[in-house]
């Protein structure tokens, strides 16, 4: 069973180097891909127009690193640049609540070295979503060594809670998919 879940969507620069992490063309551009793949579902019958509407109630465009304050799971999916995750990890230490879990969906970089770059190393881990994400069952989770169990065992639950199908995966480069592609 799926749940529904409060998104909040912040794009960030490309330069994460700059006092203004976050973009408003980013953002725009990030919200309108999901307004049209939600649009294109509806023309196609594989969504239902409240399906889309609920969906994008659930949806929260943000530029400010401190909207996501209140969440307990953030998913940074920004370029595979460590210097750019370890700038976007250091803004997120500053806002968020010390139980919040942070997960990366990198495709190729170590989780252990991103999760040193946090204040949460216990609370970090990858959640690798293969795309296109609305269509692709597999998730690969990929534990730190830092990772605890209850973390691990929360990214399991919430990786089913979307339908989807998690699979463990070791922290080497490309984990299990990529390497064997």
């Amino acid at each position: 069973q799926k749940t529904a879940y409060e998104i909040y969507q912040c794009d960030w620069s490309s330069d994460v180097c700059s006092s203004d992490l976050v973009d408003d063309r980013a953002l725009d551009a990030g919200l309108g891909r999901i307004r049209k793949f939600l649009a294109d579902g509806v023309t196609r019958g594989k969504v239902t127009p409240e399906q889309q509407a609920t969906t994008l109630s659930h949806l929260t465009g943000t530029t400010s690193v401190a909207d996501l304050r209140s969440c307990d799971l953030v998913i940074e999916a920004i370029v595979e640049n460590l210097d750019a995750k370890r700038a976007i990890y250091a803004a997120l230490d500053e806002v968020l609540h010390d139980s919040t879990i942070v997960v990366s969906n990198t495709s190729s970089l170590c989780i252990m070295e991103l999760a040193a770059a946090t204040r949460r190393p216990d609370r970090f881990a990858g959640v690798h979503f293969f795309n296109p994400v609305p269509l692709m069952k597999l998730v690969e989770v990929i534990r730190a060594l830092t990772t605890t169990q209850q973390t691990y065992d929360t990214l399991l639950e919430f990786v089913r809670t979307l339908g989807k199908e998690p699979i463990s995966a070791p922290d080497r480069p490309g984990f299990i998919v990529n390497r064997l592609l």
